[in-house]
C-alpha cells in the first residue's frame, strides 16, 4: 500500500473523463498541499482506490462505461473503501439527481463550473469530520479493548486453579478418592478444555495488546541463522522440519520473543495443515532478510486468500483441525512491530508459501536501551536435557492451616529442601500453587502473603530461598519487593502479564510463569531454581585463577595481545562476548562467557553491573538515575549507556563508596 507523505494534507482521488477539467482541479488542490492521485473514466477509479485508499474522492457523475452512480456503488461495496467520503461533480443539478446520489451515500454534490473555493471548503469539511469518526472509533475501539483485556485478564486465576487441581487429580488424587477409568477420561477432557481456554485467552490477550499498541518491542543483537537453526533443533516436530541457508552470518537486530512468536504460529500451521515435510529457508537482501515457510499442504482457497490476516480467519478446507483463527493475525503485528512486511503464496491442494521481509535492523522508532540482547529469548528457555526433573508425589503433603502474611507457626528443619514463600493476592491461587509445589519432594513452602506489606515482613522472618511472586499486588507491584530480599534468594515470577517478561529477566529473575501454569512448567521452573542454587556455592568457593596482565584477541585480520587495564566493558552474547578496549571501538567477539571474565578479571576493576554486562570502572564517566530508581552508566567516549540491574545496584554502590573512601 501506497504512503501518504508527512507533508501532504490527505490524498485525494480526482475520477473525471474531461482532462483539462481534471487537470485544473489537479493543480489547485496540489497547491493546497494535497497529494491528488488522477483516474480519467470510473473503472481505473475504483482500481486506484483500492491502490491507494484515497482520504477522499472527488468523481464526475456523467462518464462514459461506470459513470458516477456505479462507481459509488462499487466503492460502498468494497468494506476497505466503504467510509471514504466522495464528492459529486456534474453539471446536472436536477433535485431528483441529487437525492439520487445522496442515497447511495455520497457525501456532497458540487454543480459546474464549481468555484474552486466552494470544493476547497467542502473538502476540508468532509476530511474533518472523517477525522473526528476516526477519533471517536479509536476512542471507543481503546475503550472497549480495555475492558475486553480486564476480563480476558481475570479469567487466568481461575484457570489456574481448575487446570492445577485437575492436574493433581490426574496424577492420583483422584483414583485414591475412587475414580475410575471414567473419571481419569473426563479429566482428560477437563484439562483439554481448559489448555484450550488457556491458548484462546493468551492470544486474545496479545490481539487486544497490539491493538492498544501496548506491547514490548524489545530489539537486541542477534544471528538470525542461528536463531532458526536453534528454532528447528527445538521443536517437538523436528523431524519434520528443514532448514535451508547459505553459509555465514546473519547479523540482526530484533525483538527475539516476538519473532519467535511469529515463526512458532507459521511452522505450527504448516505442521497442522500438511503431512510431509516443512521448509524454513533464510536469504539475504540489500537491507532485508527474507524467511520462508513453506509446506505442501492443504493450502488456502483463491477466494479466501484476502482475509487470511484478519482475526478470527479459518478458511474453509480446515475441516475439524483444531484452531481459533488468531495465529496470522499475531504473525502480522509482531513482523510489523520490526518495520517488516509478510506475503504468501498458495494453492488448494499443492501447499503454502510465507515470506517474511525482516530488516536487518528495526525501522519503527522505538525506546531501545540497547542492553537487552539475550532477555526476550530467555523468556521462556527450554531447559538442558541433563537438569533431571523430580516425579510429582501420588499424594498431597499435608500441611498446617495459614493465612496470608504469616510463617508456619513451626517451620522444621528439612534438609536438603528448598524453602520458599508464596506471594499472590489470590488465596485459590495460593492454595492451588502450594499444593503444586508441595506435590515436589525437595520443596517446602514456609509462608504465604497477599500483599507487599506481608511479603517483607515474611521475607524478613523465613530468609526464604526462592519467592514465588505475582507482579500486580493490591499496595503495590512485585518488583518493589526486589531490592529487601537476600542477595541469594532466587525470584520466580508468577503472573498474568507477559509484558514484564524482559523487566523481570533484566532484574535476574529465575523464571517467568504465565497462569495459568501447569505443573510440568512449574517442575521446569524449580529446576532452573536448583541449577541456579547450586551454581551460587561454587561461585565463592572457587579460587579464582590469578588475572593476567594481556589476553590475545583473534579476529579475521588480526591477532593481537590486549591489556587488562585497556578494556572497558564486556557484553554477554550467549556463551560468547563482546571485548570493546580503548583501541577498538568495534569491539572484538571472543569464545568466553561473562562468568569466566567474572572470575578472572581484577575485581576492585571490574564490575558486573547486569546479567550480560562488566564494566571497567577507570573507564567509567558517570551514573545517570532514572525513573523507578533505576541507573545506567555513562562511559568514556562511548554513546550508548549500561543499564545498571536492579540486584546488582546495592554492589556497585558498596564499590564506588568504598572507592572513595
Amino acid at each position: 500500500m501506497k504512503q501518504k507523505s508527512d507533508s501532504a494534507a490527505g490524498k485525494i482521488l480526482v475520477i473525471d473523463d474531461e482532462g483539462y477539467f481534471r487537470q485544473v482541479i489537479i493543480k489547485f488542490l496540489t497547491k493546497q498541499g494535497f497529494e491528488v492521485v488522477p483516474a480519467a473514466d470510473g473503472e481505473a477509479g475504483v482500481a486506484l482506490a483500492a491502490k491507494t485508499l484515497p482520504d477522499l474522492i472527488v468523481c464526475d457523475l456523467r462518464m462514459p462505461g461506470m459513470d458516477g452512480y456505479q462507481v459509488l456503488a462499487a466503492l460502498r461495496r468494497d468494506p476497505k473503501l466503504a467510509d471514504i467520503p466522495l464528492i459529486f461533480l456534474t453539471g446536472e443539478s436536477q433535485p431528483s439527481r441529487v437525492r439520487q446520489g445522496m442515497n447511495l451515500g455520497a457525501d456532497d454534490y458540487l454543480t459546474k463550473p464549481v468555484d474552486l473555493a466552494d470544493l476547497l471548503g467542502a473538502i476540508q469539511v468532509r476530511l474533518s469530520r472523517r477525522q473526528t469518526q476516526r477519533q471517536r472509533q479509536e476512542k471507543q475501539m481503546e475503550r472497549a479493548m480495555q475492558l475486553f483485556s480486564g476480563i480476558v485478564h481475570d479469567l487466568r486465576d481461575p484457570l489456574f486453579v481448575v487446570l492445577g487441581y485437575t492436574n493433581m487429580l490426574k496424577s492420583g488424587a483422584g483414583e485414591a478418592a475412587g475414580g475410575g477409568e471414567d473419571s481419569r477420561r473426563m479429566l482428560d477432557r477437563m484439562q483439554q478444555a481448559v489448555l484450550r481456554m488457556q491458548a484462546i485467552i493468551s492470544e486474545t490477550m496479545f490481539l487486544a495488546r497490539s491493538r492498544m499498541q501496548r506491547l514490548p518491542f524489545d530489539p537486541a543483537p542477534f544471528d538470525l541463522r542461528e536463531f532458526c537453526e536453534q528454532m528447528v533443533a527445538d521443536h517437538e516436530e523436528k523431524p519434520r522440519l528443514r532448514f535451508q541457508c547459505a553459509p555465514g552470518r546473519f547479523p540482526v537486530i530484533a525483538d527475539a520473543l516476538r519473532l519467535r512468536q511469529a515463526l512458532d504460529n507459521l511452522l505450527s500451521n504448516a505442521l497442522k495443515y500438511s503431512d510431509g515435510p516443512i521448509v524454513l529457508s533464510l536469504s539475504t537482501g540489500a537491507q532485508d532478510y527474507v524467511v520462508e515457510v513453506r509446506d505442501q499442504g492443504i493450502g488456502i482457497p483463491a477466494g479466501e486468500q484476502a482475509g487470511i490476516f484478519e482475526p478470527f480467519f479459518r478458511a474453509s478446507n480446515t475441516g475439524n483441525r483444531p484452531g481459533h483463527g488468531l495465529g496470522l493475525t499475531i504473525v502480522k503485528s509482531c513482523i510489523e512491530q520490526h518495520g517488516g512486511t509478510i506475503r504468501f503464496s498458495s494453492e488448494a491442494g499443492k501447499g503454502t508459501k510465507f515470506f517474511i521481509e525482516l530488516p536487518k535492523s528495526p525501522r519503527p522508532s522505538v525506546e531501545d536501551s540497547g542492553h537487552l540482547a539475550e532477555r526476550a529469548a530467555s523468556a521462556f528457555p527450554g531447559l538442558p536435557p541433563e537438569i533431571a526433573v523430580p516425579a510429582a508425589a501420588t499424594q498431597p503433603t499435608a500441611r498446617a492451616h495459614q493465612t496470608p502474611g504469616n510463617a508456619l507457626a513451626a517451620t522444621p528443619a528439612h534438609p536438603g529442601k528448598l524453602r520458599g514463600i508464596i506471594v499472590d493476592d489470590d488465596p485459590l491461587v495460593r492454595g492451588v500453587m502450594r499444593d503444586l509445589l508441595e506435590s515436589a519432594h525437595d520443596f517446602l513452602v514456609v509462608g504465604e502473603a497477599g500483599t507487599l506489606a506481608q511479603a517483607r515482613s515474611l521475607t524478613k522472618q523465613q530468609a526464604p530461598e526462592v519467592v514465588f511472586l505475582d507482579v500486580n499486588l493490591p499496595d503495590g507491584i512485585g518488583f518493589d519487593l526486589l531490592p529487601e530480599l537476600d542477595p541469594a534468594a532466587l525470584v520466580v515470577f508468577v503472573t498474568s502479564d507477559e509484558e514484564y517478561a524482559v523487566h523481570a529477566f533484566d532484574c535476574e529473575a529465575a523464571d517467568y510463569l504465565l497462569k495459568p501454569v501447569s505443573p510440568e512448567r512449574l517442575q521446569q521452573a524449580l529446576a532452573r531454581v536448583r541449577l541456579r542454587q547450586a551454581a551460587q556455592p561454587a561461585k565463592t568457593a572457587t579460587a579464582s585463577p590469578k588475572p593476567s596482565d594481556t589476553f590475545l584477541v583473534k579476529t579475521l585480520t588480526e591477532k593481537r595481545l590486549v591489556k587488562v587495564e585497556e578494556v572497558e566493558r564486556i557484553i554477554a552474547y550467549g556463551e560468547y562476548s563482546w571485548v570493546y578496549w580503548n583501541q577498538n571501538k568495534k569491539g572484538a567477539l571472543l569464545r568466553k562467557s561473562l562468568r569466566q571474565w567474572a572470575l578472572e578479571l581484577p575485581a576492585m576493576q571490574f564490575i558486573r553491573v547486569h546479567r550480560r554486562a562488566i564494566i571497567n570502572l577507570a573507564w567509567m564517566d558517570r551514573i545517570e538515575k532514572l525513573p523507578g530508581g533505576r541507573m545506567q552508566i555513562h562511559m568514556r567516549d562511548t554513546l550508548e549507556p549500561i543499564l545498571v540491574s536492579l540486584r546488582l545496584a546495592p554492589i556497585l554502590n558498596r564499590k564506588l563508596k568504598a572507592l572513595r573512601s
